[in-house]
C-alpha cells in the first residue's frame, strides 16, 4: 500500500537519529550454551571469540572453521545445513539504523526513500537485532538452489552456479521468508534499506573500509568497469576476486546491482553499483557502493540480483 512520503521520511529521520545517537546496547545472550567452530549447534548458542565478542548461532548453524573467520569484529563467518555462508553484523559496533550516504541517480536521494517501519515484519527483525546484538547477511550474492530458493555460495569457474537475476523484489522477498522454514531459531529475510546501510557504517566503523571507499571512490574493491582487477567480465561470479571481499562478504562493491526492501515511492531501491559502471573518480557518472537507484517493484532485471539475510528468532 502506498505511504505518506512525509509520514515515511519523518519515520526514516526518526531512526537515523535513534540508531546514531542512542546507546549502544548489549546482547541478550543469557542462558544460552556456548558453542565452538567447526560444530553444527544443536539449539540456539552463542560463540565467543578470542576477543570476547560474541554473535548467536541458530541451530544447526556451524562457525567456520577457517581462522581467518572467526572473529566478529572482522566477520564471522557461519555456515548453514544447506552449505550457505553468512556473516554476522553487529549492531553492539554499529546500531540498526537507516543513513543518509547522500549518493543518489535519477532523483533517488535519501530524503525521498523509506524502510516500511511500521510493518509487523521489519519490526520483528528489528526486535530481533536490537535483543541478540546483530543480523546475518549473505556472504555471497544469492544463486538459485535446486529446491528454488537462495544459496549464499561461492560461484566461480571452479564452483559453478547462477546468480539470481530477472526475478522481482517483491519475489524476492518470499523466497528470502521461505528459507529454513523447519528451523524455530531463525528466519530468513529479504534485507532493507536499514540492513545495507548497517553493513556500510559498520565497514567503517571496524576500519576495513574508509569513508571515501563507501561515499565516493569504490572502484578499489568492487568489479566496476574501472577497477584495477575484473577485466569486465560481468557479474556471472560471486566470491572469486579476493579484492572485491570486505570483512569475508563479497561483492558488496559492483558486480550486480542489488535490491532491497527499501522505497522509493512504489519502487524498490538497488545497491552497490553495476560491473558496466564506473565506481570511483572518472568522466561521466559514479556509483560507489552506497548509491541508491529504483526500478519498480516487478521488474525483472538482468543486471539486479539480491543476498538473503537473517535473524534470529
Amino acid at each position: 500500500m502506498m505511504r505518506s512520503k512525509i509520514t515515511m521520511a519523518a519515520a526514516a529521520a526518526l531512526l537515523l537519529s535513534a540508531g546514531m545517537c542512542a546507546g549502544v546496547p548489549a546482547a541478550d545472550t543469557t542462558g544460552l550454551p556456548e558453542i565452538g567452530d567447526g560444530t553444527a549447534a544443536e539449539m540456539l548458542s552463542v560463540y565467543t571469540d578470542e576477543n570476547g565478542d560474541t554473535a548467536v548461532i541458530p541451530a544447526e548453524f556451524a562457525v567456520s572453521e577457517d581462522d581467518d573467520e572467526q572473529t566478529v569484529s572482522t566477520g564471522l563467518v557461519v555456515i548453514g545445513p544447506d552449505g550457505s555462508e553468512y556473516v554476522w553484523i553487529p549492531t553492539t559496533v554499529t546500531p540498526l539504523a537507516s543513513r543518509d550516504f547522500g549518493v543518489g541517480v535519477f532523483g533517488t536521494t535519501y530524503s525521498a526513500c523509506y524502510d516500511e517501519t511500521d510493518l509487523p515484519e521489519y519490526q520483528n527483525m528489528a526486535a530481533s537485532t536490537e535483543k541478540y546484538g546483530g543480523f546475518y547477511i549473505g556472504r555471497y550474492e544469492a544463486s538459485r538452489s535446486d529446491s528454488d530458493l537462495p544459496v549464499s555460495k561461492k560461484v566461480t569457474e571452479e564452483e559453478p552456479g547462477y546468480i539470481w537475476v530477472q526475478f522481482s523484489p517483491q519475489d524476492f522477498t518470499v523466497k528470502c521468508e521461505e528459507l529454513y522454514a523447519g528451523n524455530e531459531t531463525v528466519e530468513g529475510f529479504f534485507p532493507w534499506g536499514s540492513n545495507w546501510d548497517t553493513v556500510m557504517q559498520w565497514l567503517i566503523d571496524s576500519g576495513c573500509k574508509t569513508e571515501d571507499d563507501i561515499y565516493a571512490d569504490s572502484s578499489s574493491w568492487g568489479n566496476f568497469s574501472n577497477d584495477p582487477f575484473s577485466k569486465n567480465e560481468g557479474g556471472k561470479y560471486t566470491g572469486k576476486y579476493e579484492e572485491a571481499e570486505a570483512n569475508n562478504i563479497y561483492d558488496l562493491a559492483g558486480n550486480n546491482w542489488e535490491w532491497t526492501q527499501e522505497r522509493s515511492g512504489e519502487s524498490y531501491v538497488m545497491r552497490g553499483g553495476g560491473y558496466n559502471l564506473m565506481g570511483g573518480p572518472c568522466p561521466g557518472d559514479v556509483y560507489p557502493v552506497c548509491l541508491r537507484d529504483a526500478l519498480p517493484g516487478n521488474n525483472h532485471h538482468p543486471n539486479v540480483t539480491f543476498r538473503a539475510a537473517l535473524y534470529i528468532e
